[in-house]
């Protein structure tokens, strides 16, 4: 609470760590729908070298289904640091915060022992196919990064309304 009695929802909370995770995080889905854009359109750099997406349907639909969903998540990420995200409750707002940073860490925990790996020596990179590259070099570090960002963003939001 504040002097005059009113919670703080966002007071100060552009500031620091809380600040720049979400509007990061909000980057990230902004560059991620920009990204499923560009493949749907036909392009085909960050593909792994073969992968056509209009010749696999599923992978077409997943792609078309990541743009408003990932424009939904830039949406929440800056509901946490904007005034106008009062619109929406606090509650709802942490836990979509806190459920997207869930759904992409644990998207990208099976690649973990492959860093491990690679970080130990016990693998090189020419030990990994196209798409196993692909996969762990920029498909996961990018979900774990964003999971990181809204996980930091979150604990920001929460942190501020307390």
């Amino acid at each position: 609470m504040n002097a005059t009695g009113t919670a703080r929802l966002h007071d100060g909370i552009g500031r620091g760590v809380r600040g720049w995770a979400a509007y990061g995080a909000a980057a990230w889905g902004l560059l991620f729908a920009a990204v499923h854009v560009y493949w749907v359109l036909g392009g085909r750099w960050g593909l792994p070298a073969g992968m056509d997406l209009f010749s696999n349907t599923a992978l077409l639909v997943i792609d078309i289904i990541a743009v408003p969903v990932s424009l939904g998540a830039t949406a929440l990420a800056l509901s946490l640091v904007n005034a106008w995200g009062r619109w929406v409750p606090a509650r709802l707002r942490a836990l979509g915060a806190w459920g997207a940073a869930a759904l992409m860490t644990v998207h990208a925990l099976p690649t973990v022992p492959d860093w491990a790996a690679l970080a130990t020596g016990t693998r090189t990179t020419g030990d990994f196919t196209g798409n196993e590259r692909f996969v762990t070099f920029l498909y996961e570090p990018w979900f774990m990064a964003g999971g990181v960002l809204f996980g930091l963003a979150a604990f920001g939001f929460h942190r501020a309304r307390r």
